[in-house]
């Protein structure tokens, strides 16, 4: 059974919020757009790799997939259920 990974997820979700804390401090420090810029094409990376749906490889954005995290959602393209593996540290109720 095709799944989308948790970890996946909340990986993408750091990724945009690093951008977006070092794309603001970049308006201080110009170094930091560099940094940016490594977040967002990591990002963009992730996001064609590993957080589309695995049925039909359809685009769900990160707020979608992270209410799926918790929710029974369907891909909006195919109509499939997204399935989201937990890790074993999850079901472990570990760090």
């Amino acid at each position: 059974m095709k799944s989308i990974s948790r970890d996946s997820i909340n990986l993408g979700f750091s990724f945009v919020l690093l951008f977006g804390i070092t794309f603001v401090a970049g308006f201080y420090y110009w170094i930091l757009f560099i940094f940016s810029g490594i977040f967002l094409l990591s990002y963009i990376i992730l996001d064609k790799k590993k957080l589309r749906c695995p049925e039909c490889g359809g685009y769900e954005n990160l707020d979608r997939l992270m209410y799926a995290k918790n929710h029974v959602y369907h891909c909006k393209q195919c109509g499939e259920r997204l399935i989201i593996r937990i890790t074993l540290n999850e079901l472990k109720g570990g760090d």
